[in-house]
């Protein structure tokens, strides 16, 4: 027996050397930083051009190695807490940014971005709620995408519909949307021709001066008649006008219609007048040919937005080459990486210096996009506003919630008021329920609340309310574009 477990114990020995042997770290003369990221086939042209970025800025070497095996967040987590995450840690949205850095496994960069050049203003102002808590930066973005709605010129031109404006109402969007599926779905079998891929309810009810939270983001206030008027109008524009597709007719298009079901190639076909995304849909498109496109805001009901979120990078605080990683998120705001988004249209480079050169508004392989690329940018400085989010609960849970509520009125198992109202109260009832969990965040919670008591008696009076007291960042900006809030320079 004791022979078995000599052999045993040589077998392992061997199995750990061949291993050693077989590790990157092993076959490289330099050390590896790895970066967990999507699959996306640019990684590679990326990841080359870091390596030129380097010799051309006497950065000391390091070879990037990208993990698509490790994105998915739950992954991400059990490995940071293990102490085993990759050094450089991409996630999407400042929700994710918020949890990591809860559980406090992103390391501080805001020395290092003043440095390295990768601070805040080397990136859009609008987004930078999502890269920062508290006036500290932990994250800086890969890209940036403001969706806008894509129109296929061709689909119109082919239904004898006039293009929809640049900025446009949702009384015009009605309008214009009727003319083009009663058109469109003449003399067809199957009424599968819509007006637009789907309903962007959030922008909508923001359209009207609501958003999910209240300025100081200590309470839900979906139970308004704002909300409400959203939700009937799409159920009117899906079930009653057909200017949106059901959930049936997407699973219709999957089931039936060959097309696989991708939104893309639906537009491309011409069943969808529109696709409501980001620059990013250029990826496919291009493979399509050239098609004639243009792009438009999102409908408005008084005041034009839309969101804006970040895939974005952050260092591992227990990484074993964390300096090296900090200079990898240097390499995300370098002319080398974002020249890389330039030209391969996945969605907006991260620095918009590179968004006034000729190649990203006018490149020389697509003359059809020619007008297109700018109405990116200029959403990016007059309309985009990145998602709100409670410190009181975590963005997915309010999510659900909402969608559940929202899912039950278009299916007509509940009324549009209802759903409004148990929207709010679910979310609410959660916070609290957070609070009694987390007692530490009492005292936040309590300022809060009474600092929106401050606010709500100021706006009854008509009185402009301090902008340092408006944590919500839709708020914020709405209340500057509505003259109602008192920036530092005007209170002195």
């Amino acid at each position: 027996m004791k022979y078995f477990f000599v052999v045993c114990l040589g077998c392992l020995i061997l199995a750990s050397i061949f291993t050693q042997m077989m590790a990157p770290e092993s076959k490289s003369d330099k050390p590896i930083v790895y970066w967990v990221t999507d699959p996306n086939p640019a990684r590679e042209l990326q990841i080359q051009t870091c390596s030129e970025w380097q010799k051309k800025n006497n950065i000391p070497e390091f070879e990037a190695k990208v993990d698509t095996a490790n994105m998915d967040k739950s992954k991400v987590i059990i490995q940071a807490v293990s102490g085993v995450a990759s050094d450089v840690i991409d996630h999407a949205g400042g929700s994710a940014m918020r949890f990591y850095h809860e559980i406090n496994f992103l390391e501080d960069l805001t020395d290092a971005g003043l440095k390295l050049g990768f601070d805040p203003s080397k990136t859009y102002k609008a987004i930078i709620p999502e890269i920062t808590i508290d006036g500290r930066q932990y994250v800086f973005p890969c890209n940036v995408t403001a969706p806008l709605f894509w129109i296929n010129k061709a689909t119109f031109k082919k239904y004898g519909v006039e293009l929809p404006p640049k900025r446009w109402t949702l009384e015009q969007f009605e309008e214009l949307g009727k003319k083009f599926v009663e058109a469109g779905n003449k003399g067809r079998p199957r009424k599968d021709v819509f007006f637009a891929d789907g309903s962007k309810t959030a922008i909508w009810y923001r359209s009207l001066g609501l958003d999910i939270y209240n300025e100081t983001l200590s309470a839900c206030i979906m139970d308004d008649p704002r909300y409400v008027k959203i939700l009937r109008l799409e159920y009117k524009w899906t079930y009653d006008d057909h200017l949106l597709p059901s959930e049936a007719d997407r699973q219709s298009f999957s089931t039936e219609s060959g097309y696989g079901g991708s939104s893309l190639q639906l537009f491309n076909n011409g069943n969808y007048g529109m696709i409501f995304s980001g620059r990013y849909a250029l990826i496919q498109m291009r493979k399509f040919g050239a098609m004639e496109l243009t792009v438009v805001e999102p409908p408005h009901g008084g005041y034009p937005n839309t969101f804006t979120t970040t895939r974005a990078a952050g260092v591992y605080k227990a990484g074993k080459h964390k300096d090296l990683a900090t200079y990898f998120i240097a390499y995300l705001a370098s002319e080398d990486y974002n020249m890389n988004i330039v030209h391969d249209g996945d969605a907006l480079p991260p620095n918009p210096e590179f968004t006034k050169s000729e190649e990203f508004l006018r490149p020389k392989d697509y003359p059809n996009e020619w007008g297109c690329h700018e109405m990116f940018t200029q959403a990016m400085d007059e309309i985009a506003i990145v998602n709100s989010a409670s410190p009181f609960i975590l963005q997915d849970v309010a999510n659900r919630i909402i969608s559940n509520y929202e899912k039950s009125y278009m299916s007509k198992i509940c009324s549009a008021e209802e759903a409004a109202a148990r929207t709010q109260k679910e979310v609410n009832n959660e916070i609290q329920l957070n609070l009694k969990d987390y007692p530490k965040m009492r005292p936040l919670y309590e300022e809060r609340v009474a600092l929106q008591k401050k606010i709500d008696e100021y706006r009854k009076a008509g009185k402009k309310v301090p902008l340092e007291w408006i944590s919500n960042p839709f708020f914020r900006r709405y209340y500057v574009d509505m003259g109602w809030a008192e920036t530092k320079a005007e209170s002195k």
